[in-house]
């Protein structure tokens, strides 16, 4: 079983947000069932598994607080959510509100499917379908949503932003 560890700024965290953080959020959320259908050990997965995403997919603004810590965040001065202070670059309030829910939300988005591979879309863009004799007519452009706009939508604009590629794949037709 993996651990999760979420000591902002430490050398070994590998996590923002703690199951018990995603439990409480859970907890509130309509369609939750994701989450809480989920063994403890597919959460603590999913929580490592979607910082990593976040991590790799966003290039977030400003500097590392240190050079030695694991994940992207805390991060030097970087405003918070209403633009009137810096987010504290030490103790818990160094990982803001919004990353946490961003997290618990690719986490879930995780749960269901793993989005960071590449799969079959091709049947989500299909725009016809006859039995016989076989036809199928696909829509013009379809792409794979890596980050969900549950994640998108957290991310506060100043933060930084998605790397190329990270938040739709095209798909190719040959």
């Amino acid at each position: 079983m993996p651990t999760v560890i979420t000591t902002p700024g430490s050398a070994t965290a590998n996590s923002y947000a703690s199951r018990a953080e995603g439990d409480t959020y859970f907890d509130g959320r309509l369609f939750a069932t994701n989450w809480t259908g989920a063994s403890n050990d597919d959460k603590d997965r999913a929580l490592i598994m979607s910082t990593r995403v976040l991590d790799y997919s966003y290039r977030w603004a400003n500097y590392r607080v240190d050079v030695s810590q694991a994940l992207e965040w805390p991060r030097q001065g970087m405003l918070d959510a209403n633009e009137l202070e810096f987010v504290p670059i030490t103790g818990a309030e160094s990982i803001p509100v919004q990353l946490k829910t961003a997290q618990l939300e690719m986490a879930f988005a995780l749960l269901a499917e793993d989005r960071t591979l590449d799969y079959d879309v091709e049947a989500k863009g299909l725009k016809s379908l006859t039995a016989g004799p076989v036809s199928l007519s696909f829509k013009d452009s379809v792409f794979a949503k890596v980050i969900p706009d549950a994640v998108k939508n957290q991310i506060l604009p100043w933060w930084g932003w998605l790397r190329a590629g990270s938040f739709t794949r095209p798909v190719a037709r040959g």
